[in-house]
């Protein structure tokens, strides 16, 4: 029990930790902050979700000691509110008749913050409507806020005139929700890691290869794109925004067939530490990564060339 409140306020001390750590303003402080979920996920796959919520509420006190508590709201809202979701539905388990546990599959949970990202764009969407707000030029007009407060003002007029704040704002929203998705699932995974290396983990660490996802989020897509395309105004906007929070969990699918496939070759390590150093150089690869994952169903890549070991994945 003592070890167990340790890890807890530990945890929450640490996600706090990080996530203020934006107030220095440096780069490095800002890549940290990134990472504020992870003591989180730490916490809630190898204690369960109660604890993850204690340990979320510690988290959202220092940041309201560091930053306030404006900030320590959005932290619990955008952090721990998601970690302690997806902890409580990571753990679940049913036997499955073989003498074994079937655990909650991890398609399953991409799909749950696929679900949470969205509600939450939307929410933001639906104040701006009912405030009688265009949503994209208030967006707009928050970015020309920021180029006026950190560019010179020749800088900072050149780019309006060019209509840099017009692009940004046509696909911002909907770009920052799937840094949110991202950022949470990659210490989602992260967490799982140490808790298992560290021997505290509730659930086994799942073949992210094996990720498949339910069919909603394809419907939802297809549907968000409907809107973008033959929708106008402020429908058009949102459906804009919102396919890309939906073509997210598609990227991931598409990155487990690529992680099945390379599996088979040798050297499988070299190849994928080259594919997303390649993606991070140039964003083209994750599209059509995301391309596979729409057409994995179909064309079912994971059943011909899958295989290979799957430790240390």
């Amino acid at each position: 029990m003592g070890k167990d409140l340790i890890l807890v306020v530990v945890g929450g001390l640490a996600a706090g930790a990080l996530f203020g750590s934006i107030v220095t303003g440096s780069l490095g402080a800002a890549l940290l902050a990134y990472f504020a979920a992870a003591p989180l996920f730490l916490v809630g796959l190898s204690l369960g979700w109660l604890p993850a919520a204690a340990a979320a509420l510690i988290g959202a006190v220092t940041v309201a000691g560091i930053i306030g508590f404006f900030t320590a709201g959005y932290f619990a809202l955008v952090v721990g509110l998601p970690v302690t979701v997806l902890c409580r539905q990571a753990l679940l388990s049913r036997p499955d008749g073989r003498g074994g546990v079937e655990w909650y599959p991890p398609g399953r949970l991409v799909a749950a913050l696929t679900a949470m990202t969205a509600a939450a764009l939307m929410a933001m969407f639906a104040v701006a409507v009912l405030e009688g707000v265009d949503p994209q030029q208030e967006v707009q007009r928050t970015i020309e806020s920021v180029l006026d407060a950190g560019m010179p003002p020749e800088v900072a007029e050149r780019a309006k005139e060019q209509g840099l704040a017009a692009r940004a704002a046509s696909f911002l929203p909907g770009v920052a929700a799937a840094l949110l998705f991202l950022t949470l699932a990659l210490d989602g995974v992260l967490g799982q890691a140490i808790a298992a290396r560290l021997g505290i983990a509730r659930r086994p660490s799942p073949p992210w290869r094996d990720m498949t996802l339910p069919a909603w989020p394809l419907y939802a897509l297809g549907l968000s794109c409907l809107a973008g395309i033959a929708a106008s105004g402020a429908l058009e906007y949102i459906g804009r925004n919102l396919a890309i929070v939906f073509a997210v969990p598609f990227l991931l699918q598409g990155l487990a067939v690529v992680h099945a496939v390379v599996a088979r070759l040798p050297g499988r390590t070299v190849w994928l530490v080259g594919f997303y150093l390649l993606g991070l150089v140039m964003a083209w690869p994750f599209v059509l990564v995301a391309a596979l994952g729409l057409a994995e169903p179909y064309v079912g890549l994971r059943a011909r060339f899958g295989g290979g070991p799957k430790e240390n994945e």
